[in-house]
């Protein structure tokens, strides 16, 4: 019987089997092994062959340190070096996800056009012409430090890496890319796996700076294996509703600086413009002093914004009422609702309860819970909060209004801003002390 050359791979945990199983042994997900051709190595070696192999080097840590000097550069945007912390390292690999059409492409062409080094643009989704079109119409400057390397093969990647090692890569996108030592399509697992390893070694080797575009799912994770996210040094995530204007740049995984900065951009004819003020991008076209509207402060990392928190309730015509939340979690939502009927006996149990987070935002941020309360509270008495006021807080299932992170950042901020009542839980200690008349 011949020997099976296939091997069953987990999308998720990154092991490999020899069986097919429902449910991985390894990290017990359900459905996430597919069949994939074995890891295969570059080089094979005659009988008798003797393998030489070049030395392993070894550092002391203090001529580690010193060798790092000038290892770090800025990428020239401010807001993207905001999240990576000190800029791009020679030899750090970054992997940019986002949906499609959110600005990943638009912001790399971006970066490569206010880098100081060379880079190699490689068009493996695209052809040159395409990409050159993108670089004119964002800059009309001759751009003779950018290469674009139209090619899809890994071998034909690492041999322009070797020929110019001070240049920084962008690969758009790695499951376009494909190496010959690996038959399975691009876009598989194991092709996934096998081209990032190559890549990633000769990055590392030859301490060249790269940046690698990833694709999403439908359920916003990274496609391919989870194997491909511990490989990369940083892990960088762009995301916003494609309907709206504002762009948000964030770390999930970052080896050389913080994991809770956000960089926040706008897209327009130019491309993505950094936001100095996200306040008034998102507070722009606010009616004031209306029922079910309310201000807030969220965190997005360590910078405060102030976002605005629709809340419509009104009677329902189906036997269960509906609770529609955009911006927040639905779960959410019916916590927050269960709260207020049973520590403010709303009357809310027969009505439809809508929220709605202004300027396409994703609020995750707990601080927001006293915002969404309040704007419910507002909407069904059919009264607008205190005029010139903001809120923040998490409340807890027993009704109090507990601390979030940064609670003396965010009031510091509040006041700055000119906010003259202030509902948080230095004021308030629970959600029944709050009295909106």
């Amino acid at each position: 019987m011949a020997k099976s050359n296939s091997i069953f791979f987990c999308n998720s945990c990154g092991n490999e089997f020899a069986k097919w199983a429902g449910q991985c042994p390894a990290c017990h997900e359900w459905n996430t092994l597919v069949e994939t051709a074995p890891y295969l190595k570059t080089t094979k070696t005659k009988t008798g062959q003797k393998v030489t192999l070049k030395p392993a080097e070894s550092f002391s840590v203090k001529a580690a340190l010193s060798s790092q000097t000038g290892y770090t550069f800025s990428t020239g945007i401010s807001e993207f070096d905001r999240v990576l912390g000190p800029g791009l390292t020679k030899g750090g690999v970054y992997l940019l996800a986002g949906q499609p059409g959110i600005g990943k492409s638009t912001l790399l062409t971006q970066l490569a056009l206010n880098s100081k080094i060379n880079i190699v643009y490689v068009c493996s989704e695209e052809n040159p012409a395409q990409v050159a079109s993108r670089i004119k119409r964002l800059s009309s400057k001759e751009n003779s430090h950018i290469r674009l390397l139209n090619t899809s093969t890994v071998e034909n990647i690492l041999e322009t890496i070797k020929s110019d090692p001070n240049c920084l890569v962008i690969i758009d996108s790695i499951q376009s890319v494909s190496t010959a030592v690996n038959p399975t399509t691009p876009g598989s697992p194991s092709q996934i796996r096998d081209s990032a390893s190559y890549l990633i070694q000769s990055a590392k080797e030859n301490s060249v700076p790269m940046i690698i575009v990833g694709h999403v799912t439908k359920d916003g994770d990274i496609a391919g294996p989870k194997m491909l996210e511990h490989m990369v040094d940083t892990v960088l995530e762009l995301s916003g509703d494609r309907q709206h204007l504002l762009r948000l740049l964030r770390s999930v995984k970052n080896r050389f600086g913080p994991t809770d900065e956000t960089g926040i951009f706008r897209m327009n004819s130019n491309g993505l413009e950094e936001v100095k003020d996200p306040g008034s991008i998102l507070l722009e076209g606010r009616v004031k002093n209306a029922p079910g509207s309310c201000l807030t402060m969220i965190m997005e990392g360590t910078r405060p914004l102030t976002v605005e928190i629709q809340a419509l309730v009104v009677a329902s015509p189906l036997p269960i009422p509906r609770r529609i939340a955009k911006g927040i979690s639905g779960n959410r939502l019916q916590l927050i609702c269960a709260i207020l009927t049973k520590h403010l006996n709303l009357p809310i149990a027969t009505k439809d309860v809508f929220v709605n987070v202004t300027g396409g935002m994703d609020v995750k941020d707990p601080g927001a819970d006293l915002g969404i309360a309040l704007a419910i509270v507002s909407s069904v008495k059919d009264k607008p909060l205190p005029e010139n006021s903001i809120c923040f807080g998490e409340l807890g299932l027993l009704g109090e209004i507990r601390k979030v992170g940064f609670t003396d950042k965010m009031l510091k901020e509040a006041k700055a801003l000119g906010y003259s009542e202030i509902f948080s839980p230095l004021s308030h200690t629970s959600i029944r002390s709050i009295k909106l008349g």
